[in-house]
């Protein structure tokens, strides 16, 4: 029955209190919003704890869903918010450990080595600079970090950014301005033809 509807025909659903529904809908949320997390840089377990939460704050603030409206932008205003609180609770618990995105010399030598190889070891090398790139990207202050989230793994428009963050659309702008500028300080070696193309 369920399988057939919408995402935002099972929200319907779900603001009206339908258990049945709100179990199909997390079923498919649940991966896209732990990758939203995991891109935020969250680790397995604090990405799975934070989709429960947010699964949990969709059925809880199941009555102010608008109905016919995206789903998708709703839910990851929720996982947003989960996602900040979190980074609250963490910061007064002092438990904040940076992850240091400097390139070491012999991260130097294997990403110059990685240019140049094919075949297996190109796939090892291309993992390690997504890997770098996402360590990077989990090192940006928390604006930064979901603006360049939200815009080039999630493909929302500034517009949309600007009206999920409460913020104008220039700031949008001028974050995304500050965290490729922080990736490209901090990842000199990932762009080693020194292309200025945006991340």
């Amino acid at each position: 029955m369920y399988l057939d509807l919408s995402d935002e025909e099972l929200m319907e659903l779900v603001a009206e209190g339908d258990e049945m529904a709100f179990q199909e809908l997390a079923v498919r949320a649940r991966p896209g919003v732990k990758a939203f997390l995991s891109r935020l840089g969250c680790g397995v377990a604090e990405g799975d704890d934070l989709a429960q939460e947010a699964l949990i704050r969709l059925w809880l603030h199941r009555g102010s869903y608008v109905a016919g409206k995206p789903l998708r932008p709703y839910l990851l205003t929720i996982a947003k918010n989960a996602y900040l609180s979190h980074c609250e609770r963490r910061a007064t618990r002092a438990e904040t450990v940076p992850l240091s995105a400097e390139p070491s010399d012999l991260d130097r030598l294997l990403l110059r080595a990685g240019w140049q190889v094919e075949g297996p070891e190109a796939e090892v090398m291309g993992r390690y600079r997504e890997y770098r790139l996402a360590r990077a990207v989990a090192d940006l202050p928390t604006g930064e970090r979901l603006v360049f989230v939200l815009k080039h793994h999630e493909g929302m428009r500034y517009a949309d950014i600007a009206a999920m963050l409460g913020i104008a659309e220039g700031t949008v702008k001028s974050r995304m301005f500050r965290a490729v500028r922080l990736l490209r300080k901090a990842l000199p070696d990932l762009d080693p033809d020194g292309h200025q193309e945006e991340v």
